[in-house]
């Protein structure tokens, strides 16, 4: 019968407490796959846990089990083992789709503010933005826009989960990216690293420094490299453009002016128009007139508060 020490029996403690550490899975794993006894008891613990629902206490010892250490059935080592990591992988995927408890952050100082989620990890947030982010973020690192513009800079060993939309979620542990999430659209902007976002139907889309996602409702995803940082104006202030598509030029005011201008699809062909234009110390009314009069094109309002450039 096994008998494990303090160390031993710590080490599997953390491992329940803290399952997605890959450092622990790999200790754990090691541990059961030398001795059948120690297979066992790790089995045991994990039960355990997975029976009661939640955390257990250190057990001082193992339970009371005998285990045949005849060389003629080495098969039994190994079952014991296979069961053991099986046990192990569904405590992982427990921990992953454990609800967090969530805390509701809305930026309502009339500025740009910043939010510390943990030490190397934070948000930048635009006047009015609303997010949730984990209250237990170094053990669940779960965060999610609702509206607004946010700045993440996020750098820690595991990674982050941030929900963009009911279809859609992104991971990252290393990178600086922006997030722009009104009801009607999405869009995420890399400056520095990488993020991958994970539909639930279709490809994985990895973006990388200047790399931007975006869907708008009802459409699928689209991906393209920019060569300004259009959707950073909110925190820039740059409004000036010259020769830039009006796609980008219409985040850079949304951003900034707190609007949703839009492009219905049958209007799409809009997005090539190319723009030379001076929108800083406008407000938004001279902004849109100013819109209007470059593009020469209908700007309408509908009950939404949401503003479209249609065509003639």
């Amino acid at each position: 019968m096994y008998q494990p020490d303090e160390d031993i029996s710590q080490l599997i403690s953390s491992f329940i407490a803290s399952p997605q550490d890959p450092l622990l899975r790999e200790q754990v794993a090691a541990f059961v796959a030398a001795d059948p006894g120690q297979a066992v008891y790790v089995e045991s613990r994990l039960s355990a846990w997975l029976e009661e629902g939640r955390f257990v206490r250190p057990m001082p010892s193992a339970p009371v089990m005998s285990v045949s250490r005849h060389r003629s059935f080495p098969w039994k080592w190994l079952a014991a083992a296979v069961v053991v990591l099986m046990i192990i992988a569904g405590a992982w995927l427990l921990w992953e789709n454990q609800p967090a408890r969530m805390l509701l952050y809305t930026n309502h100082t009339g500025r740009i503010d910043t939010l510390q989620l943990e030490k190397g990890s934070s948000i930048i947030t635009n006047k009015g933005t609303a997010l949730t982010y984990a209250a237990q973020f170094e053990a669940t690192p779960e965060v999610s826009v609702i509206t607004g513009d946010a700045y993440f800079n996020i750098h820690r060993v595991h990674r982050i989960r941030m929900r963009l939309d009911e279809h859609t979620v992104l991971y990252t542990a290393n990178a600086v990216f922006s997030v722009h999430r009104t009801p009607a659209v999405f869009q995420v902007y890399v400056i520095k690293g990488s993020v991958m976002l994970v539909p639930d139907k279709g490809n994985k889309l990895q973006l990388t420094a200047n790399m931007q996602a975006k869907r708008e409702l009802h459409q699928s995803i689209q991906k393209k490299t920019l060569k300004g940082a259009s959707l950073l104006a909110w925190k820039t202030g740059r409004l000036k453009f010259r020769n830039v598509p009006l796609e980008e030029v219409l985040d850079a005011v949304n951003g900034y002016y707190g609007l949703e201008i839009l492009v219905p699809p049958s209007a799409y062909q809009l997005y090539k128009r190319r723009l030379t234009a001076d929108f800083e110390n406008k407000s938004a009314a001279e902004m849109l007139a100013l819109l209007h009069k470059t593009l020469n094109t209908p700007i309408v309002k509908d009950s939404a508060n949401r503003y479209y450039v249609t065509v003639k």
